[in-house]
């Protein structure tokens, strides 16, 4: 795992439920902060801390999805039989979907799959990599996409940022999907209305991937709106919980 016991940040709470949260690509387990005190007793929100960021800046980004899942999926399975839900945003949504069908073949099937920003992992991608773009460019890229406000424009800012957000990226856009059985849990997803990286029909594509129940929310906002409606996305998600 990378040199850590545990990439799972948790506040003590004896919970029914543990809402896994899987941040977006650069991003770590401090993007779910101002989360936490959304979310009633009964479910404890638990905030995923990937190796390359924060307090783990020093270990080397993972560049492969199955890594991160290899990484996760133990540390989880530990949990005793504490039911699992998943929720990530962007590159948090594609390690939540292969997280639960590792999950579902380790014998411990989540209750529940809550995405956003990111399209059905079984469509090709319709928009061209990042991750290959040298640095000048890859950084306006992300700018246009509200990656970075006032933050970005700092050179030391960007020494940290630029590698791990490309390699990220990479863990994202060379992934490839297998087919699979269909998961049985329900799945949510959540779009913002001028995010430019994902379209509302590559957002619906993912009922295709279970045989429960599919529900889709959309809010104002580009690529990052889940923060700023963070408050209605957790109202929502603790209502399909409980």
């Amino acid at each position: 795992m990378t040199g850590t016991k545990t990439w799972l940040r948790c506040e003590p709470a004896d919970a029914a439920v543990r809402l896994i949260c899987l941040p977006h690509a650069g991003a770590g387990a401090s993007s779910f902060n101002r989360w936490l005190g959304l979310f009633p007793p009964d479910i404890a929100a638990v905030r995923v801390q990937l190796p390359g960021r924060e307090d783990v800046s020093h270990q080397q980004a993972l560049r492969r999805v199955g890594d991160a899942v290899d990484g996760l999926l133990p540390q989880l399975t530990r949990s005793g039989d504490t039911r699992l839900a998943l929720y990530g945003h962007s590159m948090g949504s594609l390690v939540a979907f292969e997280l639960a069908r590792a999950l579902v073949a380790a014998g411990r099937p989540p209750v529940h799959l809550f995405v956003s920003g990111r399209r059905a992992p079984q469509l090709p991608a319709s928009r061209m990599p990042l991750h290959r773009l040298p640095d000048d460019d890859f950084a306006a890229a992300l700018a246009a996409m509200g990656a970075w406000g006032a933050a970005g424009r700092s050179s030391a800012f960007l020494h940290y940022a630029l590698p791990l957000t490309r390699a990220d990226l990479e863990l994202s856009e060379e992934y490839r999907y297998h087919p699979l059985p269909r998961l049985g849990c329900p799945i949510t997803a959540f779009h913002g209305t001028k995010d430019p990286v994902v379209d509302p029909a590559e957002i619906e594509a993912w009922h295709e991937l279970t045989d429960g129940a599919f529900a889709s929310y959309e809010f104002p906002g580009d690529h990052l709106f889940h923060h700023r409606h963070r408050v209605a996305i957790a109202a929502t998600m603790t209502a399909a919980l409980q």
